[in-house]
């Protein structure tokens, strides 16, 4: 495979800055991303949130905020808006929530360029970026332009889509961005009478995603029915469950494995 161009990177003033990315979609890609934010920023680390994907942004509807929430304008920089401690941006706060979104590729790559360079983003211990799903061009020219400090995958473990797992970790490797490991969502479901896992995605061999694409292990979580409800007050599924919830401890687990890969915020956590 040919080696990509260099290409000037656009700096965002973040310790660590952090892809998550997907081979495909509809394997809860985002739903990690956002989970993920909340548990680093219980944690005490200052978030910020991008949510690049520009077909589909759902992040500000997982954060249970306002449909009509529209992106602030100060001495020309777009203003993230804070929610539940997290700094987030979303093509949803310049769209109309009831259309469809539809960029071809030169406007859809302006608007990245102007996530990273036109937001206020402040001074974040970590920035986030939930990516479009797949190897696109819009994905593709935010690991280009990025200054990333690593990248996260998200994928179900059936074998079906191990083709496309691998078109993600070829992206990461050919724009050099180290991959910090692979998340297995919606791995098995609990047996309510005996409290069995029970894998939803077996393959012949018994083997793992993570075993084999030969990747670190980043969090398993299983088929968790409640991911998507939220109460009255919009708190999204990690706040409204017990510490002790089976998924809401692998988040935690999730936060601790990442924050393990970056001095820079383990430092920040001292």
């Amino acid at each position: 495979m040919k080696k990509e161009h260099t290409f000037k990177k656009i700096h965002v003033n973040a310790k660590a800055i952090i892809a998550v990315g997907s081979g495909k979609g509809g394997v809860g890609k985002s739903t990690v991303t956002v989970n993920l934010a909340l548990a680093m920023a219980k944690k005490g680390l200052k978030v910020g949130l991008m949510d690049a994907d520009l077909y589909g942004p759902n992040v500000p509807l997982m954060l249970g905020m306002e449909k009509n929430t529209m992106a602030q304008i100060k001495d020309n920089k777009l203003i993230p808006t804070e929610r539940l401690g997290i700094q987030v941006m979303s093509v949803a706060f310049l769209t109309d929530p009831d259309k469809a979104l539809i960029w071809r590729g030169p406007l859809a790559n302006k608007l990245i360029e102007q996530f990273l360079a036109d937001v206020e983003w402040g001074e974040p211990d970590v920035l986030l970026i939930d990516l479009p799903p797949g190897t696109g061009d819009v994905p593709l020219s935010i690991i280009q332009k990025a200054e990333l400090g690593g990248g996260i995958i998200v994928s179900t473990p059936q074998e079906a889509a191990i083709a496309d797992v691998q078109k993600m970790i070829d992206m990461f490797r050919m724009t050099n961005t180290k991959v910090l490991g692979i998340v297995e969502n919606m791995k098995y479901v609990t047996c309510p009478g005996c409290s069995e896992k029970i894998n939803l995605y077996p393959n012949k061999d018994n083997r793992s995603l993570t075993k084999i694409l030969g990747y670190n292990l980043l969090a398993e979580f299983p088929f968790e029915p409640g991911i998507g409800l939220k109460k009255d007050d919009g708190a999204p599924f990690y706040l409204n469950e017990a510490e002790n919830n089976t998924t809401i401890n692998e988040y935690d687990r999730l936060c601790d494995n990442v924050i393990n890969e970056f001095k820079v915020l383990k430092k920040a956590l001292k």
